[in-house]
């Protein structure tokens, strides 16, 4: 098996990159030597074979209109068989460009104008503003923080639920930015409730594959309970090409498909694909779970490493791993207000992390870092963090 060295860094500057060129993106304020820590884009190498793949797809000549093959589907179909024991049928799988694309697809598929759709803050930012600029309402049930371990609140959930005007269940699991991942018997008590009030569920698990040692993430259809569930899953996280928009949507229920193909193909005339994004996922899908699974190891050390080092450092921030995602979820409100010490590290310390407050109210006082990178960056960006909180209490 090839051999990653993950500590190799690599300068990304003067592509485009969101997370280094643009990150007046995330406040205007930030200079070009700010250090990003804020983006779920990783700073690791793509896997050579989807390197090669692209280059030889490329070198074809030709990119005309394309459409998903029999590779295609069955390099999807392996891969969460393998990993997860789903399986899925091939007329189940819809190309979407991206999962966020195919949530706003789902909101106007499922629902009409009017309705209320739950979601569970604090919870990845897009999902609110998605379903407020189509004319739905966002219904909050909000999770149980439990000295930073993270509940689902099912007596709200179920009050929420049993309200006739909201009909959908918009579900990140594993849960960006907690990192909880969903337990079994969580799962099964979601679905009892929205088969109870006939709620559509949409679930986003674009990060079902970045779980901790020993932590199972279930896909939601996989426990095979329920019809009226759509699963959102992609290659952008798992592979570290979030800049090649593709995803895959499952439907297995036809009444769903209908409504689905009625928004995507008939009011998008969603009916192609990319051909270097498909090369992607049949590649990536079928010959890059090595690369994965030595990230994740990398991002195993990154997450001890930090649960260590506040620990010694910044104990009040009672720091404990997350069971998915790479993304670390820090209640540095422990120490100072979260807009200062954002302030502080924009204008002063040149690091750019995330205010918890855009993941919703139950955000405030924490943070969202992004540490799939090398150690040392994420040490430096944990150093600058530390002085600005000392330099905010005085000391």
């Amino acid at each position: 098996m090839k051999k990653l060295n993950l500590e190799i860094k690599y300068d990304r500057r003067g592509s485009n990159s969101v997370k280094w060129d643009h990150k007046d993106f995330i406040d205007s304020r930030a200079s070009d030597k700010a250090l990003p820590l804020w983006l779920s884009d990783m700073e690791f190498r793509v896997a050579d074979e989807v390197i090669d793949a692209l280059s030889k797809r490329v070198d074809h000549g030709f990119f005309g209109q394309s459409m998903p093959g029999e590779k295609y589907f069955s390099s999807i179909q392996s891969w969460y068989y393998d990993r997860f024991s789903w399986k899925i049928e091939m007329d189940s799988i819809f190309y979407s460009p991206g999962v966020l694309p195919a949530i706003g697809f789902a909101i106007n598929s499922f629902t009409k104008e009017g309705d209320g759709i739950i979601i569970q803050p604090p919870v990845f930012y897009p999902f609110a503003q998605l379903i407020a600029e189509n004319g739905r309402k966002v219904v909050n049930n909000n999770l149980i923080n439990d000295d930073g371990y993270y509940y689902i609140d099912f007596n709200d959930l179920e009050d929420k639920a049993k309200d006739p005007n909201n009909t959908m269940l918009l579900l990140c699991s594993p849960h960006n930015p907690v990192g909880r991942v969903w337990k079994k018997e969580e799962l099964l008590k979601i679905i009892e409730i929205c088969k109870k009030y006939d709620l559509t569920i949409f679930s986003d698990e674009i990060h079902c594959d970045l779980t901790r040692k020993n932590v199972r993430h279930y896909p939601l259809m996989s426990l095979g309970a329920y019809n009226k569930i759509a699963a959102a899953v992609a290659p952008s996280k798992t592979f570290n090409v979030g800049g090649l928009p593709i995803a895959q949507i499952i439907i297995d229920d036809h009444g769903l498909k209908d409504k689905w193909n009625k928004e995507t193909y008939g009011r998008h005339f969603i009916r192609f694909a990319p051909p270097l994004d498909m090369i992607l996922c049949e590649t990536a899908y079928s010959h890059c779970a090595y690369w994965v699974n030595q990230v994740m190891d990398y991002v195993e050390d990154n997450f001890d490493f930090i649960v260590k080092f506040l620990g010694e450092k910044l104990p009040q921030t009672k720091y404990k791993k997350p069971e998915g995602t790479f993304l670390a979820w820090i209640n540095f409100g422990a120490y100072v207000n979260h807009k200062d010490l954002m302030d502080i590290l924009i204008t002063k310390y040149d690091l750019l992390i995330e205010d918890g407050i855009v993941f919703g109210e139950p955000g405030d006082g924490y943070f969202r870092i992004s540490i799939a990178c090398q150690r040392d960056i994420l040490e430096e960006g944990l150093n600058k963090i530390v002085q600005a909180i000392n330099e905010l209490q005085g000391q």
